[in-house]
């Protein structure tokens, strides 16, 4: 017969271990907001925003500058934060 312990181990599986890493950043983020911002640069939608702003500043083709600028929004405080990052970045090259 297993222990409560032992059964207890064999139940935290991968939706347990998500769920406990997101108590653990959403208490970090209370603590310090300013973690914030390091979370959503770990994040995959932060990687996603930042392409399609690459590809809105790489491109003047009007429909697809038309597209992108929704895809953009549509990525919420995500996209926020990438498009203030990006003018932090403008800001820091021209003092320099």
């Amino acid at each position: 017969m297993k222990s409560k312990k032992q059964k207890k181990k064999k139940d935290f599986g991968m939706e347990e271990f998500v769920a406990s890493v997101d108590k653990v950043m959403q208490k970090q983020e209370k603590e310090n907001p300013a973690i914030k911002q390091v979370h959503a640069r770990l994040s995959p939608e932060w990687k996603r925003a930042s392409e399609k702003l690459g590809r809105f500043l790489a491109t003047a083709d009007a429909p697809l500058l038309d597209q992108l600028r929704e895809e953009i929004v549509k990525e919420g405080e995500i996209a926020t934060r990438v498009l203030l990052d990006f003018i932090e970045a403008i800001k820091n090259q021209a003092k320099s």
